[in-house]
């Protein structure tokens, strides 16, 4: 057997195998384009969730592991780092809210009553992507809203952890589900064994098309010696293999880029020296001793939804969560007013981190960098780049208003290249051409889904002969 007949048997059983697979990616993909799958941005949360009520809270704060203050059912509860909770009033821990409790808090989100509809002592196919393992039971409501609306919300916390409607569950059913195969007993006890699914469907498809890709190739070149496109007769096996050599090179990369959604970029090439993370900028331990400001003050100076106590670079700050704003509180003062990062503020952040052998510095973004960039706009600007001259690149991009901080090192980008830099083309070049994206996606994706399609037909009639 030739080596171009090994690649064709490859190719043929695999493909016969996940061709329909590659259908079903291609085609949920472009619906993902528009519809992804459902969630609960922390600012639904916000907008939905009690005002907390002012009031003196030092000694509490003092006295206990608290660091986020919030109002649940009627009572300011506190939460410490890994939210285990208590009320401030008492000093009590908190376990378990009531169901009286749930219930105020799913009304909160409709103008009617809302209806239990059950008590989830594991995930459903909404609760996936929140994997809310600590949170059961998960109380799961209607909202009767003349929408389809449904609410999951913890009973640990009394946060809502899910929300979805009749449309965004239909185009999750059309979409994200069937793109990400979340099956729900794949996903029972964590990551794994969808992870290792996944990534074996995935490797096993990178197989196919690269076999495809030799056999496609070296077809052309006998092609071409006969003065012809395709050396094949049959409509279908001619389409597929030409449409093969347009698209092939596309498809390995969707394909691949999709691996790489679940692994991270091989350290023997990018290798990872140091132990740093977005962490960094902020103090593992709050030091509550340095809260001079008090946080009735803050409380009771706004309408506020939440407060985190969040100590930067040395400094205490009063991070304030409003239904439409959040901001910093420098906890130094002894009035409560925004405080804003500047460049100088964000680099001695960073430099604790790192001691003074390592060079620190920091520029003002008002545009996306290919690394900090989000195709629907949603990320904030301006940010702080915030770059390091050590052997991994580290580099951090700072909120001057929140401090909210994402971090990279050179493993990082080059896994942020291999996934959703060839995924979903997410740079800086097509986020500031949006139209252009889309036309470039719509083309790419009609192609792959052609090449799949050809290959179903193919993989169906082979299947009959070998039945014959």
């Amino acid at each position: 057997m030739s080596h171009t007949q090994i690649f064709l048997t490859i190719h043929r059983i695999l493909g016969t195998m996940l061709s329909i697979l590659f259908l079903m990616w291609f085609l949920s993909g472009m619906v993902m384009m528009y519809h992804g799958y459902p969630s609960l941005p922390a600012a639904d949360r916000l907008k939905h969730a009690e005002s907390i009520v002012a009031g003196e809270y030092a000694a509490a704060l003092r006295s206990s592991s608290t660091v986020s203050i919030e109002q649940v059912a009627g009572r300011t509860v506190g939460f410490d780092k890994d939210d285990n909770m208590c009320d401030l009033a008492s000093g009590m821990p908190v376990t378990r809210l009531t169901d009286e409790a749930l219930m105020q808090v799913a009304e909160r989100w409709t103008a009617s009553a809302p209806t239990l509809i059950d008590t989830l002592s594991e995930i459903d196919v909404w609760l996936i992507g929140a994997m809310p393992f600590r949170e059961f039971p998960v109380y799961h409501y209607a909202l009767n809203d003349g929408k389809g609306g449904e609410l999951y919300v913890s009973s640990r916390t009394g946060r809502a952890l899910q929300l979805t409607d009749s449309r965004s569950r239909f185009w999750a059913w059309v979409g994200a589900i069937p793109h990400w195969i979340y099956i729900t007993k794949l996903r029972a006890t964590g990551r794994q064994p969808w992870t290792s699914v996944v990534l074996w469907l995935s490797g096993a498809g990178i197989v196919m098309v690269l076999a495809g890709l030799v056999v496609g190739v070296r077809s052309a070149v006998v092609a071409r010696r006969r003065r012809r496109l395709s050396p094949y007769a049959k409509p279908i096996l001619r389409w597929h293999h030409l449409l093969g050599l347009a698209f092939g090179l596309f498809v390995l990369t969707w394909i691949f880029s999709g691996f790489m959604s679940l692994a991270d970029a091989p350290q023997l090439i990018w290798p990872v020296r140091g132990e740093h993370s977005a962490k960094d900028v902020y103090a593992q331990e709050v030091g509550k001793q340095k809260f001079t400001l008090p946080a009735g003050s803050v409380l009771a100076s706004a309408d506020v939804k939440r407060l985190d106590m969040v100590e930067m670079g040395g400094v205490p700050y009063y991070h304030v969560m409003t239904a439409d704003d959040d901001y910093l509180v420098d906890a130094t003062q002894t009035a409560p007013h925004r405080s804003v990062l500047n460049a100088s503020r964000c680099t001695d952040m960073v430099q604790q981190a790192y001691g003074k052998d390592v060079s620190v510095s920091a520029v003002l973004l008002r545009a996306y960098d290919d690394y900090y960039v989000s195709q629907k706009q949603q990320l904030p600007l301006p940010v702080y780049k915030v770059t390091t001259d050590n052997a991994d690149g580290d580099t951090y991009y700072i909120n001057p208003k929140n401090g909210a901080c994402r971090y990279y090192n050179n493993n990082r980008r080059a896994g942020k290249w291999m996934y959703t830099g060839m995924h979903a083309l997410n740079t800086a070049f097509f986020a500031d051409r949006p139209v252009l994206r889309s036309v470039v996606m719509w083309l790419l994706l009609l192609g792959g889904t052609a090449v799949s399609l050809t290959g179903l037909v193919l993989s169906v009639r082979y299947l009959r002969r070998r039945l014959r």
